[in-house]
């Protein structure tokens, strides 16, 4: 996997090595987070890993390696509002652009195919914005599309307003019945953000932000001494400490959530051989995703906290 990748997700690209390497990578991903850039660095390194002729390692100068980091390569394909359009709209992934990508996989290819599928814009980026895009460049890898006016290809999180349900339910079919060598990823920030029916035929793995935040799980360590194991007798304790740190600190809730996920996070990087721990932290990110949700449609914070505390004590 490539430095970055690694350093960013170091568990996720563990995970999807292996998966690689047994020939056990499911059919559909999700990634969901806010830094598009490093979504789609780590969704060109799976199909680098999936199309390497030689042995995957990272410098590889293999045929299929340089085309897909010059992001050329015939099986590869972004597919977003401006990305390998097959008609004049510019604001959504059309329904003729799910039939092309259907179309290629009639015929049966030589090569792994990959879709990648984002929201997109050609735009003059912010200091942070363009943080990122340097960052994504160090990896050595090439942009679906060239700077323009000092406009610069910038990936998003693809949402319903920009990938219909009638785009969205094209694909159904191939998803839920995949022909053999071919992977869907899916770029979002939240996955509410995407047609149920595909989130529930996909596997989503939460992308951080790699921004530097400093995290404080002091305050509720203690509560997962015994993780994953989470003690019931203590659930309504340690939500009225999430409450009680909340307020004396004067912190917003979504800080108080984001300290647990982070923290669940470390626990991941020091247990990437654990996949069964693994599987059970990457669905306690999920919930915690839920748990913002809940908070976003105005529900009490006690009320979410008490509904999490409740949900690590009976899964």
């Amino acid at each position: 996997m490539n430095k970055i990748s690694v350093k960013k997700y170091p568990y996720l690209c563990n995970f999807f090595k292996t998966a690689v390497e047994q020939n056990r990578l499911f059919h559909s991903l999700i990634f969901y987070g806010s830094n598009g850039y490093m979504q789609y660095l780590l969704a060109l390194e799976i199909a680098r890993q999936l199309n390497c002729l030689e042995d995957k390692r990272e410098d590889c100068n293999c045929q299929n390696c340089r085309w897909i980091r010059e992001n050329k390569h015939p099986a590869v394909m972004t597919v977003s509002k401006i990305d390998n359009k097959t008609d004049t709209s510019k604001t959504v992934i059309s329904e003729e652009q799910i039939n092309m990508v259907l179309d290629t996989l009639v015929n049966s290819s030589d090569y792994h195919r990959v879709f990648i599928f984002c929201d997109a814009e050609m735009k003059n980026l912010s200091l942070s914005e363009k943080t990122e895009y340097d960052e994504f460049m160090q990896s050595g890898y090439g942009l679906p599309q060239e700077t323009d006016e000092n406009k610069i290809w910038y990936p998003s999180g693809i949402s319903t307003s920009c990938f219909s349900s009638v785009a969205a339910n094209a694909m159904l079919k191939s998803i839920e019945e995949p022909s053999s060598n071919v992977t869907f990823i899916f770029l979002t920030n939240n996955k509410d953000d995407l047609l149920q029916t595909i989130v529930s035929r996909s596997q989503a793995f939460y992308t951080p932000d790699t921004k530097h935040i400093e995290y404080n799980y002091e305050f509720f360590k203690q509560y997962f001494s015994t993780y994953p194991v989470f003690d019931i007798n203590r659930a309504i304790d340690f939500a009225q400490t999430l409450l009680t740190y909340q307020i004396d600190n004067d912190l917003k809730p979504l800080y108080i959530l984001d300290c647990i996920q982070y923290y669940l996070t470390e626990i991941l990087k020091n247990n990437t051989s654990d996949n069964v721990l693994m599987n059970i932290i990457f669905r306690d990110i999920k919930e915690i995703e839920k748990a913002k949700q809940m908070l976003k449609s105005y529900i009490k914070e006690q009320t979410v906290y008490e509904n999490l505390a409740y949900y690590f004590a009976k899964r």
